[in-house]
């Protein structure tokens, strides 16, 4: 029989693993004194402990490890549960290699230019919203404008504190949209998809900005082995608006272009 202490240092690990091993119930002592509650094991557990400690570098919890060991004589069941072990760390493995594009894609954007604002592009998914949408082939100066405060004001009874956005489906193609209540049924009102993937980033000031940083921001995702799946959302955290025959929370308006937030948003997709 063996100490706690010498079973841990053979097996390669703390008093303290074992003890948690304990409490899973993955690997209990061969014997604990009823007096001293000290804890001894067998050689023969080392085995045990190895398999433990096998299961446990292929990524697997330590719930998932008492199921593979319970069920260690159904070969169906511990083959099921290997594949799916298999299939998360392949899909772990993409992503760590879809970060490092993005890295070395950084890291050419800084070399040609230090202050690159590709240094500040998250890629992370866009969530559906449901929005009161209006769009139309703008040609003339301030029709955005018109569009959103038309929609703005058709929004008012149902409108949520979420940012409205601005959808670029074609160079004067143009959907306004205004995040609703799930209850709003006015006209116009729509499931406004996002992307499990997209690029973002976020600037101040006006919105003369935007082509130079949309079109930064495509770069960008070609080196990082992504390409544009979605039209550019342009959307507006703080804005300037009319405001009227509806009204919005004074933390959304800005004065002056100067104060403007405004975030782009580009739906991406790996290239395979």
């Amino acid at each position: 029989m063996l100490r706690i202490g010498d079973f841990a240092r053979l097996g390669g690990v703390t008093v303290r693993a074992l003890r948690h091993y304990e409490d899973e119930g993955l690997l209990a002592p061969a014997h604990v004194d009823e007096v001293t509650g000290y804890r001894s094991y067998q050689f023969e557990q080392l085995a045990a402990l190895d398999r433990i400690l096998a299961l446990r570098d292929l990524g697997f919890s330590l719930a998932d490890v008492g199921a593979l060991l319970a069920s260690n004589a159904d070969v169906r069941s511990l083959t099921e549960r290997l594949s799916q072990q298999r299939a998360r760390l392949a899909a772990e493995l993409e992503r760590h290699a879809s970060r490092l594009r993005r890295l070395e894609a950084l890291q050419r954007a800084i070399a040609a230019d230090p202050a690159a604002p590709e240094l500040s592009v998250r890629v992370r998914p866009i969530p559906d919203v449901r929005a009161l949408t209006l769009r139309a082939r703008v040609s003339v100066p301030g029709g955005v404008t018109g569009m959103f405060e038309e929609a703005e004001a058709r929004a008012a009874r149902d409108r949520v504190d979420s940012s409205p956005f601005l959808l670029f489906h074609g160079a004067r193609d143009l959907e306004v949209c205004i995040p609703v209540r799930s209850t709003c049924r006015a006209t116009g009102v729509k499931i406004v998809r996002g992307s499990p993937l997209a690029g973002a980033i976020t600037y101040s000031g006006s919105y003369e900005q935007t082509r130079a940083l949309h079109a930064r921001m495509v770069r960008w995702l070609a080196r990082s082995g992504l390409r544009a799946a979605g039209p550019l959302r342009e959307v507006y955290h703080r804005f300037g608006a009319d405001q009227r025959g509806y009204r919005l929370p004074a933390r959304r308006l800005a004065a002056r272009p100067e104060q403007f937030v405004t975030e782009l948003q580009v739906p991406a997709e790996e290239v395979e």
